[in-house]
């Protein structure tokens, strides 16, 4: 079983559902107890969700493309089939409409992508949501001086591009996985203070 500082690095450096795991054990393992350790493993698992629902997405949002592109490539096929099976009289006929409901079928394909940003805007979403509260409570934990109105500015300027539709969804997920990263270094390095 790997020590803490072990189960981290991965987390760091190339975040995975899988490395989150190891991190969950390692702290289990260490018998660690009290606020830091519990929560190391929130924010964890918080982290482990956000990740493996990511993940679900982009495998569904490649899955789509590639279904999406193979309904293009139908659009030809169909359009060669009207060509080479129409008499004369009927080929024009028949080519409107075919190319009408191919492009229509098309378009509905397209339609999965969009759903697909949509479905990954709220797993986003979630985790900025998260993050606020966890930032809230780790900024009160360190400077429990500092008013609320600026702590909250503070936490705001720094997911609001998660929350900008404008971001694209590869930045949101740069950033949303920088600040998960920073917490579990926060309260990990409050349980490992002589390490």
């Amino acid at each position: 079983m790997p020590n803490l500082q072990d189960a981290l690095r991965p987390i760091l450096s190339q975040p995975t559902p899988e490395a989150l795991v190891g991190l969950q054990g390692a702290l289990l393992a260490s018998g660690l107890e009290g606020e830091a350790a519990g929560r190391t493993l929130e924010v964890a698992d918080h982290f482990h969700a956000y990740l493996s629902d990511l993940q679900s997405k982009l495998t569904a949002e490649e899955y789509s493309e590639l279904a999406s592109r193979l309904d293009i490539g139908a659009v030809g096929v169909v359009a060669l089939e009207n060509i080479i099976a129409t008499s004369r009289e009927e080929f024009w006929e028949r080519f409107i409409l075919g190319a009408l409901a191919e492009g229509l079928m098309v378009a509905a394909s397209r339609q999965y992508i969009k759903g697909w940003k949509v479905e990954t805007g709220l797993v986003h979403s979630r985790a900025a949501w998260y993050l606020a509260d966890a930032l809230w409570r780790a900024s009160v934990e360190m400077q429990p001086n500092l008013p609320a109105g600026p702590r909250w500015q503070a936490i705001q300027a720094l997911l609001a591009p998660a929350r900008d539709p404008d971001v694209p969804a590869p930045d949101k997920g740069a950033l949303l996985g920088c600040v998960f990263q920073m917490l579990l270094i926060t309260y990990l390095a409050r349980l490992l203070p002589g390490e």
